[in-house]
Protein backbone atom coordinates (compact mmCIF):
# COMPACT_ATOMS: atom_id res chain seq x y z
CA UNK A 1 0.00 0.00 0.00
CA UNK A 2 1.37 3.18 -0.73
CA UNK A 3 1.62 5.91 1.83
CA UNK A 4 0.22 8.76 -1.24
CA UNK A 5 -1.45 7.91 -4.51
CA UNK A 6 -1.54 11.55 -6.63
CA UNK A 7 -3.51 11.51 -9.83
CA UNK A 8 -2.32 13.80 -12.16
CA UNK A 9 1.09 14.79 -12.61
CA UNK A 10 0.14 17.85 -14.07
CA UNK A 11 1.19 21.82 -12.20
CA UNK A 12 -0.35 21.04 -9.00
CA UNK A 13 0.52 17.46 -8.80
CA UNK A 14 3.99 17.48 -9.22
CA UNK A 15 4.68 20.85 -6.81
CA UNK A 16 2.63 18.37 -4.31
CA UNK A 17 4.75 15.10 -4.37
CA UNK A 18 7.92 17.19 -4.80
CA UNK A 19 6.60 18.95 -1.01
CA UNK A 20 5.93 15.28 -0.01
CA UNK A 21 8.91 13.77 -0.74
CA UNK A 22 10.92 17.03 0.90
CA UNK A 23 9.03 16.98 4.06
CA UNK A 24 8.83 13.50 4.36
CA UNK A 25 11.46 11.50 2.65
CA UNK A 26 10.66 7.95 3.78
CA UNK A 27 7.21 7.92 2.75
CA UNK A 28 6.08 6.57 -0.77
CA UNK A 29 4.48 7.89 -3.47
CA UNK A 30 2.77 7.10 -6.71
CA UNK A 31 1.97 9.39 -9.17
CA UNK A 32 -0.39 8.07 -12.08
CA UNK A 33 -0.77 10.47 -15.05
CA UNK A 34 -2.97 9.44 -18.53
CA UNK A 35 -0.49 11.38 -20.78
CA UNK A 36 2.65 10.99 -22.29
CA UNK A 37 6.31 11.76 -21.74
CA UNK A 38 7.06 15.13 -21.89
CA UNK A 39 10.25 14.92 -23.99
CA UNK A 40 9.32 16.17 -27.35
CA UNK A 41 11.07 19.12 -28.32
CA UNK A 42 7.66 20.46 -28.95
CA UNK A 43 7.49 20.83 -25.22
CA UNK A 44 10.49 21.96 -24.43
CA UNK A 45 11.17 24.96 -26.86
CA UNK A 46 8.91 27.73 -26.27
CA UNK A 47 8.01 28.72 -29.53
CA UNK A 48 6.77 24.76 -30.46
CA UNK A 49 3.87 25.30 -27.80
CA UNK A 50 0.84 25.08 -30.83
CA UNK A 51 2.39 22.13 -32.04
CA UNK A 52 2.43 21.07 -27.91
CA UNK A 53 -1.28 22.44 -27.25
CA UNK A 54 -2.45 20.41 -30.12
CA UNK A 55 -0.66 17.35 -30.15
CA UNK A 56 -1.01 16.63 -26.13
CA UNK A 57 -4.20 17.66 -25.43
CA UNK A 58 -7.12 15.70 -23.50
CA UNK A 59 -9.68 17.04 -27.00
CA UNK A 60 -12.17 18.57 -25.23
CA UNK A 61 -14.93 20.52 -27.01
CA UNK A 62 -18.00 23.25 -25.02
CA UNK A 63 -21.42 22.66 -25.26
CA UNK A 64 -22.58 25.56 -27.29
CA UNK A 65 -22.67 29.40 -25.69
CA UNK A 66 -25.74 30.75 -26.32
CA UNK A 67 -24.28 34.41 -25.08
CA UNK A 68 -21.94 34.02 -27.96
CA UNK A 69 -24.01 33.08 -30.73
CA UNK A 70 -23.87 29.28 -30.09
CA UNK A 71 -20.01 29.31 -30.08
CA UNK A 72 -18.36 26.08 -29.75
CA UNK A 73 -14.99 25.92 -28.88
CA UNK A 74 -11.67 23.58 -28.30
CA UNK A 75 -10.74 23.81 -24.37
CA UNK A 76 -7.14 23.06 -24.46
CA UNK A 77 -5.96 21.13 -21.52
CA UNK A 78 -2.68 19.26 -21.39
CA UNK A 79 -2.60 15.60 -20.98
CA UNK A 80 1.49 14.74 -20.70
CA UNK A 81 3.83 14.88 -18.05
CA UNK A 82 3.63 18.32 -16.65
CA UNK A 83 -0.03 18.52 -17.66
CA UNK A 84 -1.11 22.50 -19.16
CA UNK A 85 2.39 23.44 -17.99
CA UNK A 86 3.87 21.50 -20.44
CA UNK A 87 2.06 23.13 -23.26
CA UNK A 88 1.03 26.75 -21.89
CA UNK A 89 2.47 29.96 -22.72
CA UNK A 90 5.22 30.06 -20.14
CA UNK A 91 3.94 33.24 -18.46
CA UNK A 92 4.43 33.21 -14.81
CA UNK A 93 1.90 35.60 -12.47
CA UNK A 94 1.33 34.73 -9.04
CA UNK A 95 -2.11 36.93 -8.75
CA UNK A 96 -2.52 40.35 -6.75
CA UNK A 97 -2.60 40.03 -2.82
CA UNK A 98 -6.63 40.91 -2.55
CA UNK A 99 -7.16 37.89 -4.60
CA UNK A 100 -5.89 35.53 -1.84
CA UNK A 101 -7.12 37.93 0.76
CA UNK A 102 -11.06 37.26 -0.67
CA UNK A 103 -10.44 33.58 -0.80
CA UNK A 104 -9.40 33.66 2.72
CA UNK A 105 -12.58 35.90 4.03
CA UNK A 106 -14.61 33.98 2.08
CA UNK A 107 -13.05 31.02 5.02
CA UNK A 108 -15.02 32.46 8.04
CA UNK A 109 -13.09 30.94 11.32
CA UNK A 110 -11.54 28.27 9.91
CA UNK A 111 -8.72 27.97 11.88
CA UNK A 112 -6.68 25.12 10.37
CA UNK A 113 -5.21 26.14 7.06
CA UNK A 114 -5.31 29.71 5.34
CA UNK A 115 -5.06 31.23 2.54
CA UNK A 116 -4.33 34.72 2.93
CA UNK A 117 -1.52 36.60 0.61
CA UNK A 118 0.35 37.13 3.90
CA UNK A 119 -0.06 32.89 3.94
CA UNK A 120 0.20 32.22 0.16
CA UNK A 121 3.28 34.32 -0.87
CA UNK A 122 6.10 32.65 1.45
CA UNK A 123 4.56 29.58 -0.80
CA UNK A 124 5.20 31.29 -3.86
CA UNK A 125 8.96 32.36 -2.62
CA UNK A 126 9.91 28.97 -1.73
CA UNK A 127 9.07 27.09 -5.09
CA UNK A 128 10.49 30.32 -7.06
CA UNK A 129 13.95 31.05 -8.50
CA UNK A 130 13.37 34.23 -9.80
CA UNK A 131 15.47 36.97 -11.23
CA UNK A 132 13.55 40.03 -10.06
CA UNK A 133 15.73 41.29 -7.21
CA UNK A 134 12.69 42.76 -4.69
CA UNK A 135 12.03 41.17 -1.22
CA UNK A 136 9.84 38.57 -1.15
CA UNK A 137 10.89 36.79 -4.56
CA UNK A 138 12.46 33.43 -4.55
CA UNK A 139 16.35 32.95 -5.43
CA UNK A 140 16.07 29.02 -4.66
CA UNK A 141 13.10 27.38 -5.58
CA UNK A 142 13.25 24.81 -8.03
CA UNK A 143 10.89 26.50 -10.62
CA UNK A 144 12.73 28.96 -12.53
CA UNK A 145 11.63 32.11 -13.65
CA UNK A 146 13.06 34.58 -15.79
CA UNK A 147 12.24 38.45 -17.11
CA UNK A 148 11.97 39.24 -20.41
CA UNK A 149 15.51 41.35 -20.93
CA UNK A 150 15.67 42.05 -24.71
CA UNK A 151 12.31 43.00 -25.39
CA UNK A 152 11.10 43.73 -29.36
CA UNK A 153 11.16 47.49 -30.29
CA UNK A 154 7.19 47.00 -30.21
CA UNK A 155 7.03 45.82 -27.25
CA UNK A 156 9.41 48.38 -25.32
CA UNK A 157 7.35 50.89 -27.51
CA UNK A 158 3.94 49.67 -25.88
CA UNK A 159 5.58 49.77 -22.61
CA UNK A 160 6.30 53.02 -22.87
CA UNK A 161 2.74 54.20 -24.65
CA UNK A 162 0.74 52.41 -21.50
CA UNK A 163 2.71 54.36 -19.43
CA UNK A 164 2.38 57.39 -21.49
CA UNK A 165 -1.48 57.00 -21.34
CA UNK A 166 -1.18 56.79 -17.46
CA UNK A 167 -0.79 53.42 -16.21
CA UNK A 168 2.29 53.14 -13.83
CA UNK A 169 5.09 51.38 -14.94
CA UNK A 170 6.07 47.89 -12.53
CA UNK A 171 9.13 46.29 -13.45
CA UNK A 172 7.33 43.18 -11.17
CA UNK A 173 3.93 42.64 -11.25
CA UNK A 174 5.09 39.98 -8.61
CA UNK A 175 5.99 41.91 -6.05
CA UNK A 176 4.37 44.36 -3.62
CA UNK A 177 2.05 45.22 -6.27
CA UNK A 178 -0.11 43.90 -9.12
CA UNK A 179 -1.52 47.24 -10.88
CA UNK A 180 0.62 48.60 -14.03
CA UNK A 181 2.52 47.75 -17.16
CA UNK A 182 5.79 45.81 -17.30
CA UNK A 183 7.79 43.18 -19.17
CA UNK A 184 6.86 39.34 -19.19
CA UNK A 185 7.99 37.16 -16.47
CA UNK A 186 8.32 33.50 -17.74
CA UNK A 187 8.47 29.99 -15.93
CA UNK A 188 11.82 29.20 -18.20
CA UNK A 189 15.18 28.19 -17.28
CA UNK A 190 17.60 29.99 -19.93
CA UNK A 191 16.11 29.18 -23.22
CA UNK A 192 13.75 26.03 -22.26
CA UNK A 193 10.28 25.68 -20.29
CA UNK A 194 10.57 24.95 -17.17
CA UNK A 195 7.25 23.10 -16.59
CA UNK A 196 6.51 21.46 -13.03
CA UNK A 197 7.21 18.29 -13.92
CA UNK A 198 11.14 19.70 -15.33
CA UNK A 199 11.30 21.62 -11.95
CA UNK A 200 9.33 19.17 -9.10
CA UNK A 201 8.56 15.66 -10.23
CA UNK A 202 12.17 14.97 -12.17
CA UNK A 203 14.35 14.97 -9.43
CA UNK A 204 12.32 12.34 -7.14
CA UNK A 205 12.32 9.98 -9.86
CA UNK A 206 15.71 8.63 -8.64
CA UNK A 207 14.06 7.82 -5.41
CA UNK A 208 12.58 3.87 -5.01
CA UNK A 209 10.02 5.29 -2.91
CA UNK A 210 8.89 7.23 -5.87
CA UNK A 211 7.19 5.50 -8.76
CA UNK A 212 5.62 7.63 -12.08
CA UNK A 213 3.47 5.69 -14.21
CA UNK A 214 2.59 7.49 -17.59
CA UNK A 215 -0.47 6.24 -20.14
CA UNK A 216 -2.79 5.59 -16.97
CA UNK A 217 -6.21 6.74 -17.19
CA UNK A 218 -7.98 6.73 -13.93
CA UNK A 219 -11.64 5.86 -13.91
CA UNK A 220 -12.44 5.61 -10.48
CA UNK A 221 -11.93 6.07 -6.82
CA UNK A 222 -12.43 3.27 -4.89
CA UNK A 223 -14.15 3.97 -1.50
CA UNK A 224 -15.42 1.74 2.27
CA UNK A 225 -17.64 4.49 3.66
CA UNK A 226 -15.58 7.86 3.95
CA UNK A 227 -12.40 6.25 3.48
CA UNK A 228 -10.92 6.44 -0.04
CA UNK A 229 -9.24 3.11 -0.20
CA UNK A 230 -7.34 3.28 -3.80
CA UNK A 231 -7.93 4.14 -7.44
CA UNK A 232 -9.14 1.86 -10.29
CA UNK A 233 -6.92 2.87 -13.94
CA UNK A 234 -7.13 1.23 -17.08
CA UNK A 235 -2.87 1.03 -17.62
CA UNK A 236 -1.71 -0.08 -21.39
CA UNK A 237 -5.75 -1.17 -21.79
CA UNK A 238 -5.58 -3.66 -18.40
CA UNK A 239 -7.73 -2.80 -15.23
CA UNK A 240 -5.52 -2.45 -12.35
CA UNK A 241 -6.40 -1.05 -8.77
CA UNK A 242 -3.54 0.30 -6.66
CA UNK A 243 -4.48 0.97 -2.63
CA UNK A 244 -3.23 4.52 -0.98
CA UNK A 245 -3.32 5.34 2.74
CA UNK A 246 -3.90 9.53 1.24
CA UNK A 247 -5.57 9.95 -1.96
CA UNK A 248 -4.59 13.45 -4.08
CA UNK A 249 -6.80 14.57 -6.94
CA UNK A 250 -5.13 17.06 -9.40
CA UNK A 251 -6.41 16.14 -12.59
CA UNK A 252 -7.35 20.09 -13.35
CA UNK A 253 -10.63 21.70 -12.94
CA UNK A 254 -12.16 19.77 -15.95
CA UNK A 255 -11.37 16.23 -14.82
CA UNK A 256 -11.17 16.57 -10.96
CA UNK A 257 -14.91 17.20 -11.17
CA UNK A 258 -15.38 14.81 -13.64
CA UNK A 259 -13.14 11.96 -11.59
CA UNK A 260 -15.12 12.96 -8.54
CA UNK A 261 -18.71 12.00 -10.14
CA UNK A 262 -17.50 8.68 -11.76
CA UNK A 263 -16.72 7.82 -8.33
CA UNK A 264 -20.04 8.73 -6.94
CA UNK A 265 -19.36 12.15 -5.37
CA UNK A 266 -21.68 15.09 -6.68
CA UNK A 267 -25.59 15.91 -7.23
CA UNK A 268 -27.46 12.90 -6.30
CA UNK A 269 -30.16 13.46 -9.22
CA UNK A 270 -27.46 14.32 -11.87
CA UNK A 271 -25.14 11.09 -10.97
CA UNK A 272 -28.50 9.11 -10.71
CA UNK A 273 -29.00 10.14 -14.51
CA UNK A 274 -25.76 8.91 -15.31
CA UNK A 275 -26.36 5.32 -13.21
CA UNK A 276 -23.95 6.55 -11.29
CA UNK A 277 -24.43 5.31 -7.51
CA UNK A 278 -23.92 7.89 -4.91
CA UNK A 279 -21.50 7.36 -2.35
CA UNK A 280 -21.36 10.83 -1.11
CA UNK A 281 -23.91 13.71 -1.76
CA UNK A 282 -21.78 17.22 -2.95
CA UNK A 283 -23.98 18.96 -5.14
CA UNK A 284 -21.21 21.49 -5.77
CA UNK A 285 -19.29 19.08 -7.21
CA UNK A 286 -18.69 20.67 -11.31
CA UNK A 287 -20.59 24.27 -10.27
CA UNK A 288 -18.66 27.40 -10.08
CA UNK A 289 -16.75 26.94 -13.61
CA UNK A 290 -15.22 30.29 -13.90
CA UNK A 291 -12.81 31.38 -17.35
CA UNK A 292 -11.19 34.13 -17.98
CA UNK A 293 -12.85 35.48 -21.18
CA UNK A 294 -10.52 37.01 -23.50
CA UNK A 295 -10.59 39.10 -26.80
CA UNK A 296 -7.72 39.74 -29.79
CA UNK A 297 -6.66 43.23 -31.77
CA UNK A 298 -4.74 42.92 -34.81
CA UNK A 299 -2.48 45.76 -35.84
CA UNK A 300 -0.72 46.72 -38.91
CA UNK A 301 2.91 47.79 -38.23
CA UNK A 302 5.65 49.79 -40.13
CA UNK A 303 8.66 47.80 -38.72
CA UNK A 304 9.35 44.33 -38.97
CA UNK A 305 7.63 42.40 -36.20
CA UNK A 306 7.94 38.77 -35.49
CA UNK A 307 5.98 37.28 -38.24
CA UNK A 308 7.75 35.69 -40.68
CA UNK A 309 7.68 38.12 -43.71
CA UNK A 310 11.68 39.12 -44.08
CA UNK A 311 12.58 35.78 -45.69
CA UNK A 312 15.42 33.65 -44.98
CA UNK A 313 18.03 36.44 -43.28
CA UNK A 314 14.79 37.17 -40.84
CA UNK A 315 14.84 33.09 -39.71
CA UNK A 316 18.20 32.79 -39.18
CA UNK A 317 18.67 36.29 -37.55
CA UNK A 318 15.50 34.24 -34.76
CA UNK A 319 17.21 31.07 -34.47
CA UNK A 320 20.48 32.94 -33.87
CA UNK A 321 19.14 35.37 -31.06
CA UNK A 322 17.72 32.13 -29.65
CA UNK A 323 21.08 30.23 -29.56
CA UNK A 324 22.81 33.33 -28.18
CA UNK A 325 20.01 33.42 -25.48
CA UNK A 326 18.70 36.70 -26.38
CA UNK A 327 14.95 35.47 -26.78
CA UNK A 328 13.04 36.36 -29.32
CA UNK A 329 10.29 34.83 -30.73
CA UNK A 330 11.57 30.94 -30.49
CA UNK A 331 12.16 31.36 -26.55
CA UNK A 332 8.46 33.20 -26.26
CA UNK A 333 6.49 35.95 -28.07
CA UNK A 334 4.25 37.29 -25.16
CA UNK A 335 6.83 40.09 -23.75
CA UNK A 336 4.68 42.40 -22.06
CA UNK A 337 1.95 42.62 -19.78
CA UNK A 338 -0.19 44.96 -18.15
CA UNK A 339 -2.81 44.52 -15.35
CA UNK A 340 -4.93 48.02 -15.78
CA UNK A 341 -8.79 49.29 -15.27
CA UNK A 342 -11.56 48.98 -17.02
CA UNK A 343 -12.73 52.50 -15.84
CA UNK A 344 -11.14 55.02 -13.37
CA UNK A 345 -14.14 54.44 -10.44
CA UNK A 346 -12.77 50.70 -10.22
CA UNK A 347 -10.76 50.41 -7.00
CA UNK A 348 -8.19 48.12 -8.51
CA UNK A 349 -6.80 47.01 -12.17
CA UNK A 350 -9.65 44.30 -13.44
CA UNK A 351 -8.24 44.05 -16.99
CA UNK A 352 -4.92 42.35 -18.03
CA UNK A 353 -3.63 42.94 -21.42
CA UNK A 354 -0.78 40.93 -23.11
CA UNK A 355 1.04 42.60 -25.61
CA UNK A 356 2.92 39.89 -28.21
CA UNK A 357 4.97 41.60 -31.18
CA UNK A 358 3.33 38.84 -34.01
CA UNK A 359 0.43 39.73 -35.49
CA UNK A 360 -2.49 36.50 -35.33
CA UNK A 361 -6.23 36.29 -34.99
CA UNK A 362 -8.84 33.67 -33.57
CA UNK A 363 -11.35 33.33 -35.79
CA UNK A 364 -15.30 32.98 -35.16
CA UNK A 365 -14.42 29.31 -35.64
CA UNK A 366 -11.61 29.10 -33.74
CA UNK A 367 -8.95 28.48 -35.85
CA UNK A 368 -5.11 30.28 -35.78
CA UNK A 369 -4.31 32.50 -38.27
CA UNK A 370 -1.14 34.14 -38.38
CA UNK A 371 -0.66 37.04 -40.37
CA UNK A 372 1.35 37.47 -43.35
CA UNK A 373 1.99 41.20 -43.00
CA UNK A 374 4.15 43.10 -40.26
CA UNK A 375 2.12 43.02 -37.31
CA UNK A 376 1.02 43.10 -33.29
CA UNK A 377 -1.22 41.54 -31.05
CA UNK A 378 -2.53 42.67 -28.03
CA UNK A 379 -4.83 39.98 -25.98
CA UNK A 380 -7.47 41.88 -23.47
CA UNK A 381 -9.01 39.74 -20.41
CA UNK A 382 -11.62 40.35 -18.03
CA UNK A 383 -10.06 39.28 -14.48
CA UNK A 384 -13.05 39.02 -12.49
CA UNK A 385 -15.73 37.48 -14.36
CA UNK A 386 -19.14 36.88 -12.71
CA UNK A 387 -20.53 34.35 -14.90
CA UNK A 388 -20.56 31.08 -13.68
CA UNK A 389 -20.46 27.83 -15.66
CA UNK A 390 -20.47 24.03 -14.98
CA UNK A 391 -19.04 20.22 -15.69
CA UNK A 392 -21.25 17.43 -15.86
CA UNK A 393 -21.01 13.76 -16.66
CA UNK A 394 -21.55 12.91 -20.71
CA UNK A 395 -21.73 9.31 -19.74
CA UNK A 396 -20.67 6.99 -17.28
CA UNK A 397 -17.99 5.96 -19.23
CA UNK A 398 -14.51 6.81 -17.55
CA UNK A 399 -13.35 7.53 -21.13
CA UNK A 400 -15.54 9.65 -22.36
CA UNK A 401 -15.40 13.41 -22.70
CA UNK A 402 -16.88 15.70 -20.18
CA UNK A 403 -20.36 18.35 -20.89
CA UNK A 404 -18.69 21.68 -20.94
CA UNK A 405 -21.10 24.06 -19.93
CA UNK A 406 -19.60 27.76 -20.03
CA UNK A 407 -21.70 30.80 -20.96
CA UNK A 408 -19.06 33.29 -21.02
CA UNK A 409 -21.20 36.34 -20.89
CA UNK A 410 -24.24 35.12 -18.95
CA UNK A 411 -23.59 38.16 -16.36
CA UNK A 412 -24.02 41.20 -18.65
CA UNK A 413 -21.02 43.16 -16.39
CA UNK A 414 -18.70 40.86 -18.49
CA UNK A 415 -19.42 41.70 -21.38
CA UNK A 416 -19.24 45.86 -20.55
CA UNK A 417 -16.33 45.11 -18.68
CA UNK A 418 -14.43 43.94 -22.27
CA UNK A 419 -15.80 46.47 -24.37
CA UNK A 420 -14.51 49.56 -21.60
CA UNK A 421 -11.17 47.24 -21.78
CA UNK A 422 -11.43 48.07 -26.06
CA UNK A 423 -11.15 52.05 -25.36
CA UNK A 424 -8.38 51.45 -22.76
CA UNK A 425 -6.44 48.77 -25.32
CA UNK A 426 -7.13 51.78 -27.85
CA UNK A 427 -5.53 54.91 -25.37
CA UNK A 428 -2.35 52.87 -25.29
CA UNK A 429 -2.06 52.33 -28.94
CA UNK A 430 -3.03 56.15 -29.71
CA UNK A 431 0.16 57.12 -27.60
CA UNK A 432 3.86 57.35 -28.39
CA UNK A 433 5.43 55.61 -29.26
CA UNK A 434 3.36 52.73 -29.90
CA UNK A 435 1.20 54.79 -32.32
CA UNK A 436 4.16 56.11 -34.71
CA UNK A 437 5.08 52.15 -35.08
CA UNK A 438 1.33 51.12 -35.92
CA UNK A 439 0.33 51.66 -39.59
CA UNK A 440 -4.03 50.77 -39.07
CA UNK A 441 -6.24 48.74 -36.38
CA UNK A 442 -7.10 45.69 -38.20
CA UNK A 443 -9.23 43.85 -35.95
CA UNK A 444 -11.57 45.18 -34.70
CA UNK A 445 -11.01 47.76 -37.20
CA UNK A 446 -11.93 52.03 -37.12
CA UNK A 447 -15.61 50.90 -38.43
CA UNK A 448 -16.15 49.52 -35.31
CA UNK A 449 -16.96 52.15 -32.90
CA UNK A 450 -19.90 52.44 -31.08
CA UNK A 451 -20.76 50.50 -28.37
CA UNK A 452 -23.19 48.28 -29.98
CA UNK A 453 -20.42 47.58 -32.66
CA UNK A 454 -18.22 46.43 -29.92
CA UNK A 455 -20.89 44.15 -28.45
CA UNK A 456 -21.70 42.41 -31.52
CA UNK A 457 -17.46 42.49 -32.02
CA UNK A 458 -17.16 41.35 -28.67
CA UNK A 459 -19.78 38.44 -28.57
CA UNK A 460 -18.20 36.77 -31.77
CA UNK A 461 -14.59 36.88 -31.22
CA UNK A 462 -14.11 36.15 -27.48
CA UNK A 463 -13.18 33.14 -26.50
CA UNK A 464 -11.31 31.42 -23.47
CA UNK A 465 -7.88 32.27 -21.59
CA UNK A 466 -7.17 29.00 -20.57
CA UNK A 467 -7.23 29.22 -17.32
CA UNK A 468 -10.45 27.32 -15.98
CA UNK A 469 -10.98 26.89 -12.09
CA UNK A 470 -13.59 26.96 -9.15
CA UNK A 471 -15.12 23.67 -10.12
CA UNK A 472 -14.60 21.61 -6.36
CA UNK A 473 -14.65 25.30 -4.62
CA UNK A 474 -13.31 25.60 -1.33
CA UNK A 475 -15.31 26.84 1.47
CA UNK A 476 -17.43 26.28 4.66
CA UNK A 477 -20.46 26.47 3.52
CA UNK A 478 -22.63 23.33 2.20
CA UNK A 479 -22.21 23.91 -1.71
CA UNK A 480 -18.14 23.65 -1.21
CA UNK A 481 -16.42 20.64 -2.24
CA UNK A 482 -13.20 21.05 -0.67
CA UNK A 483 -12.26 22.63 3.30
CA UNK A 484 -9.53 25.12 3.35
CA UNK A 485 -7.46 21.53 4.07
CA UNK A 486 -8.36 20.60 0.54
CA UNK A 487 -9.89 17.59 2.27
CA UNK A 488 -13.20 16.80 -0.05
CA UNK A 489 -15.60 17.20 2.58
CA UNK A 490 -17.41 14.00 4.35
CA UNK A 491 -14.17 12.27 3.27
CA UNK A 492 -11.26 10.91 5.36
CA UNK A 493 -8.25 10.69 3.43
CA UNK A 494 -9.33 12.16 -0.14
CA UNK A 495 -8.09 15.58 -1.07
CA UNK A 496 -7.84 17.95 -4.06
CA UNK A 497 -5.04 20.14 -5.43
CA UNK A 498 -5.35 22.20 -8.44
CA UNK A 499 -7.19 24.54 -9.64
CA UNK A 500 -10.66 23.70 -9.73
CA UNK A 501 -10.50 24.39 -5.76
CA UNK A 502 -10.37 28.16 -6.39
CA UNK A 503 -13.21 29.66 -4.64
CA UNK A 504 -12.78 32.86 -7.12
CA UNK A 505 -10.34 33.92 -10.35
CA UNK A 506 -7.05 35.68 -9.57
CA UNK A 507 -6.27 38.92 -11.81
CA UNK A 508 -4.06 36.80 -14.71
CA UNK A 509 -2.73 33.80 -15.80
CA UNK A 510 -3.30 30.50 -13.15
CA UNK A 511 -0.55 28.34 -13.38
CA UNK A 512 1.86 29.79 -10.63
CA UNK A 513 -1.58 29.52 -8.08
CA UNK A 514 -1.86 26.19 -9.36
CA UNK A 515 1.66 25.64 -8.28
CA UNK A 516 1.54 27.22 -4.79
CA UNK A 517 -1.70 25.31 -4.33
CA UNK A 518 0.16 21.82 -5.03
CA UNK A 519 3.10 22.73 -2.76
CA UNK A 520 0.90 23.89 -0.12
CA UNK A 521 -1.37 20.86 0.02
CA UNK A 522 1.79 18.56 -0.23
CA UNK A 523 4.11 20.30 2.88
CA UNK A 524 0.16 19.98 5.13
CA UNK A 525 -0.47 16.66 4.27
CA UNK A 526 2.50 15.56 4.76
CA UNK A 527 2.74 16.08 8.37
CA UNK A 528 -0.46 14.13 8.96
Amino acid sequence: MWDYIIIGAGSSGCAAAYQIAQTAPGKSILIIEAGVSDKSPSIKVPAGQLKAITTYDWGYESEPDETRLGKTERWWRGRVLGGSSSVNGTMYVRGAARDFDRWDASLGQWNDVRWSADEVMPVFEAIEHSDQPGAGRGRAGQLHVRTVRHPHALSRAFVAAAVAAGHPRNADYNGDRQDGVGYAQLSQRGRFRCSSATAFLRPLLKRANVQLLLNAHVDKIEFDGRTATGVSFTLDGTAQVERGRHIIVSSGAINTPKLLMLSGIGDPAELGEQGVATKLALPGVGRNLIEHPLVGFTFKTRIQSFNLTGGIRQTLGFAAQYALGREGPIANPFEATAFIRSSADKPYPDLQLHFVPVGYFVSETGDFVLQSYPSATILLNNSYPKSRGRIRLRDPDAQAAPRIECQLFDNAEDLDVLIDGVARVREIVRAEPLNALLESEVYPGPAVQSREELADYVRRFTGTAYHPVGTCRMGIDDDAVVSPDLKVRGTDNLWVADASIMPEPISGNTNAACLMIGAKLGKHIARL
